[in-house]
Formats: C-alpha cells, structure tokens, sequence
C-alpha cells in the first residue's frame, strides 16, 4: 500500500478516530466490547458470514445479534452525537508516523519482522484446511488490493451491519415516506464472502463437520453478536477495518483499536468466558 501510494498510484485511506468525550474514546471501549464479543461467540464481524457458509449454527444467532446491533446502533447515533462526541476532539486519519516521526519503512519493517518473530515463536496451528495459513493471508492481502483498486476503499464487515440495520429500520418504521436506498456495497462484499466461503467449501472438498460440544448457547452468541458489533461501530471498525486494513495504513486509532480489541479479548477469555460455562452448567 505505501509503495502504491509512493508511486502516486492511490492514497491510503487512513482511518479516522472516534471521539467519544477523548480523542480515542471511541477506539477503546470499541475495541473493548469487540474483544469481549469474540470471546463469548468465537467469531468475529467477519468469520461469522464464514461460519454460516459452513453451516455452524450458533453463528446465525451471532449474526443476528449484530444486525439487532448495527439497527441500534444506527439509530441512538444521531441522538448521542451531540452529547457523547467533544467538538475540540473532531475525527483525525493520524498516523503512527506523523505521531512518533519514525520513518514509514522502519515502522513496516519492525511491524514485518515483530509478527514473524511471534509466529516463529508461539506457532501452534496445524494445518487442516484446503489452504495454509500463509497462502490465506497472501490471497487476503491481494483482496485488500483488489478492493482499493476496484472500488476505492479497503476492506470492512462491520459497516455492513449498520447499513442492513438502516433497511431494516427504515421496513419497520411507521413512517414509510422515505424508501430503503440502494444495497451499499458493505453488503455485498458480506454477502460475496458467504457465497466465496460456500463455493470454496464445495471445490477444496472441506469437511465442515464441528465439534458439537463447542457450541455455545443460542443466547450467548446473540448477546455477544450484538456487544461485538455495536463495539465495532462505535470504534469504527472491526478485526478487519482496523485489524487488517486500518493497521496496514499505520492509522493511530486503528492500532488503539487492536489494541483495546485483543487486550479484552484475552482478559475477558480468562475471566469471563469460565464464569458464562458455569452459568450454562446451572441452568
């Protein structure tokens, strides 16, 4: 993306903060109630739509717990803007760059060498699928490619939701006067991923078969959907917004993000996910 762009060929599409009463308000607790969320669902915005391809069934309760939440969400934003959202704190694309002065092909390469390091170090897959974990992150990086040359921005799940959300809503409302607006191409990117992840599925042959025992209650993955997504609106992005996209422009608030994202993700592992088995034990 930096060589593109050193090539004058596109600009990367920093991403922006989220006030939210702070600078980084928003990224934080975003980020946190998208960690807590992929703890007690085991997916995320976007290896839900995956997950439905597969057949996992707790995954359409995950999904419908974020739609439930991109409708809220869309709809209490207008009203809590106002109040929630300091105009000394207005949205800033900053990056780690323009925030440390650090040149940009040391902090890619720090970051480059860091998580091979840590792969090298904590590597615990084994490879089961019809494609390695490399090569799957080669073909992400081409998508990524794909998707900014193609429609001008990079990749993100979590705004679909929200736009669904917004038709749903306006289905629902009383007041009819003002038709749905045409999909948003947040939605088709979702929908083309459940479709990719289905006709991958048929031509690699994959056993989609799952351990029936990590299924996780109807209840829990609704809950967890909607705390995830609603997290991710409210920080403005998910695992691939700000995780995937958001972090390979060194955007400030996207590394807060995974930061807030993960960091509750295993804290809430630990913590809460133990005491959400015990529950479902006594019930």
């Amino acid at each position: 993306m930096l060589a593109f762009e050193k090539l004058g060929r596109l600009k990367r599409p920093v991403r922006a903060t989220s006030p939210l009463g702070w600078t980084y308000g928003g990224n934080i607790l975003g980020g946190i109630m998208v960690g807590i969320g992929m703890s007690i669902t085991g997916a995320c915005p976007g290896t839900v739509l995956v997950q439905i391809a597969q057949g996992i069934h707790t995954a359409q309760a995950v999904a419908l717990g974020g739609l439930l939440a991109g409708a809220t969400y869309s709809f209490v934003t207008p009203h809590l803007n106002g109040r929630l959202q300091n105009d000394a704190h207005p949205p800033i694309p900053t990056t780690v760059t323009q925030s440390t002065r650090v040149p940009e092909p040391v902090v890619y390469g720090t970051l480059g060498i860091s998580i091979i390091g840590m792969l090298a170090v904590f590597r615990t897959w084994h490879v089961t699928a019809g494609m390695s974990p490399a090569a799957s992150g080669a073909v992400i990086g081409l998508t990524q490619m794909a998707a900014l040359f193609l429609t001008a921005a990079p990749l993100g799940v979590s705004t679909a939701y929200e736009k669904a959300g917004q038709h749903l809503l306006q289905l629902v409302r009383v007041d009819k006067s003002k038709k749905a607006g045409a999909l948003h191409k947040s939605i088709i990117l979702a929908t083309a991923m459940v479709i990719g992840s289905m006709a991958f599925t048929a031509v690699a042959g994959l056993d989609t078969t799952y351990d029936k025992g990590l299924a996780i209650p109807f209840w829990q993955a609704l809950v967890g959907g909607f705390i995830m997504v609603f997290g991710a609106r409210l920080g403005g992005g998910c695992t691939s917004g700000h995780g995937l996209s958001g972090t390979s422009t060194l955007s400030s608030a996207s590394f807060v993000s995974v930061v807030g994202m993960f960091g509750a993700g295993i804290a809430s592992r630990a913590i809460l996910v133990p005491a959400l088995r015990n529950i479902c034990n006594i019930v």
